[in-house]
């Protein structure tokens, strides 16, 4: 009728985890009355956990995190806000024509400074005789 479940005889491990789940229930209970006001705001499952050394008490954050902290409760932090304007004035065809002659001009006075530049001036002489030779690759690859 009844369907009869035999377990094989374990020994003494069931009796030896009761009693040790027993004796840690009791340290938690012996504990509780000397404890803090913060401990006794705990739950028993944290006070055990606290007693096995897997759970602990958060520290106050140090001193120059809660100077930097906001001192309201922000419900909302808006995450993507909008760029900001820029403080200029759109340039106008003049203005532009102008900064792009300085650029140009920059741009001049550097390549004037890298092609006086040895190790530049060399590299450079060595690709146009590499292009003139012929049979050579025109890429330049070297391995």
């Amino acid at each position: 009728m009844f369907c009869l479940i035999r377990v094989p005889n374990l020994g003494l491990w069931p009796k030896r985890t009761a009693w040790a789940g027993l004796l840690a229930l009791s340290a938690v209970f012996a504990s509780a009355p000397g404890a803090s006001a913060q401990q006794q705001q705990d739950s028993l499952l944290k006070q055990a956990f606290k007693l096995f050394g897997f759970a602990t008490d958060v520290a106050p954050p140090a001193d120059f995190v809660s100077k930097t902290r906001s001192k309201g409760d922000l419900d909302y932090i808006p995450v993507f806000r909008p760029a900001p304007e820029p403080s200029r004035p759109v340039l106008k065809a003049p203005g532009l024509k102008s900064v792009k002659s300085d650029l140009d001009g920059i741009n001049k006075r550097d390549d004037a400074i890298r092609r006086a530049f040895p190790p530049a001036a060399k590299a450079l002489a060595e690709e146009q005789a590499r292009q003139k030779k012929p049979g050579s690759s025109a890429s330049g690859a070297q391995q």
